[in-house]
């Protein structure tokens, strides 16, 4: 029967546990994170706080107290805002502190993390050269921009083609795509065949008429786009400065395609670490500025203690002075003594010698 029961029972989901336990690391760095970063500001408004409650109980106080206590009061008054003076000097310096780390942070992120190039641009054939071709520079006056060495390449372009007898007519043409470098060179080539979508002539017809309405408004027209994969290429030495592209016409034929528009479009895709970066970026900022944070603290405790605790170190300072002078004024005081005595013995012993002499 047991058997039977254990093969009966439904199986149970797999859980997801290892997915809740990743979103709460995450969610547990987050909060650990802005607590650290925000630290300095609660420290400030506890320091006002207290300074504030102990303030007003100083004051309470020299009222109710006779005139003899007023004098200890006054200390206390004193020592309070000197402590408000010291809680404000060490908040100011933990947040220049932070300002500082999170400045270094964000900037050695920012040189590691390489943000994939995303450019479109429209390309312009040459019609006058027997084989049309078009130049994309990566060195333009209105933008400047280079693929960094590791990202992969990919290149693409897009041709607006209208739906011409003589283009119907052409049917296929090559289309070959090439990397130049800075001196001229080709670095990879590609070339492939093109064509427009086939569409037979019952299809163009029922089309025209039943966008014909749209055709004569000119909200529609009769044009294909087509998007070309051109080619994929490893960035690398040497650099790519120019993409080259270039219609050729089918064999034994002169015919040339006829365009509307032409554009290049070329994204890059880093390493995956690096991608892995970028898409982390706010992250690796936030944890790198809080170890600097943290170094900077250490290192301000460590070497540079005064700058930190000035009050301090002169109440110390004057609270050593103070020992040293109490301890010469005891000294002298205990000189004083000792002649004072010594004054004092020298009669006795004086009388003693006359009474001995008179006996002699």
């Amino acid at each position: 029967m047991k058997e039977q029961d254990n093969q009966l029972k439904i199986p149970e989901p797999l859980r997801a546990d290892w997915f809740m336990v990743l979103v709460t690391i995450q969610a547990d760095l987050i909060y650990n994170a802005l607590v650290v970063l925000s630290s300095p500001f609660f420290l400030l408004y506890r320091s006002y706080r207290r300074a504030v409650v102990t303030v007003s109980a100083a004051e309470k106080a020299v009222k109710r107290a006779p005139a003899r206590i007023a004098g200890g009061a006054g200390r206390v008054v004193r020592r309070t805002w000197f402590g408000i003076l010291g809680a404000c000097h060490v908040s100011m310096v933990m947040v220049l502190a932070l300002i500082l780390a999170v400045v270094i942070g964000v900037g050695i992120v920012s040189l590691y993390v390489e943000k994939p190039v995303v450019v479109r641009d429209r390309l312009f054939f040459d019609y006058t050269e027997e084989n049309p071709s078009a130049v994309f520079s990566f060195d333009k006056k209105k933008r400047s921009f280079s693929v960094p060495v590791g990202h992969s390449v990919h290149v693409s372009l897009v041709l607006w083609m209208p739906e011409s007898e003589i283009n119907r007519r052409i049917g296929v043409f090559q289309l070959k795509v090439e990397l130049l470098s800075l001196k001229g060179e080709t670095i990879v080539r590609s070339s492939q065949p093109c064509m427009l979508r086939f569409r037979s002539k019952p299809i163009r017809l029922a089309r025209t008429f039943v966008m014909s309405v749209p055709l004569i408004a000119g909200i529609a027209n009769e044009a294909q786009t087509m998007r070309i994969d051109a080619l994929k290429h490893q960035e690398k030495m040497p650099r790519t400065k120019a993409v080259r592209a270039t219609l050729i016409p089918r064999a034994q034929t002169r015919t040339l395609p006829q365009l509307y528009e032409a554009e290049i479009v070329i994204n890059s895709k880093p390493p995956w670490i690096k991608r892995m970066a970028y898409n982390w970026k706010w992250t690796l900022c936030v944890w790198t500025s809080m170890y600097l944070y943290v170094a900077i603290l250490t290192a301000l405790l460590w070497c540079f203690r005064p700058v930190l605790f000035p009050y301090t170190s002169s109440r110390t300072i004057s609270e050593s002075e103070n020992l040293e002078i109490e301890v010469v004024e005891e000294e002298q005081e205990q000189v004083m003594e000792r002649r004072r005595r010594e004054r004092r013995n020298q009669p006795r012993r004086r009388n003693f010698a006359t009474t001995q002499k008179s006996y002699t």
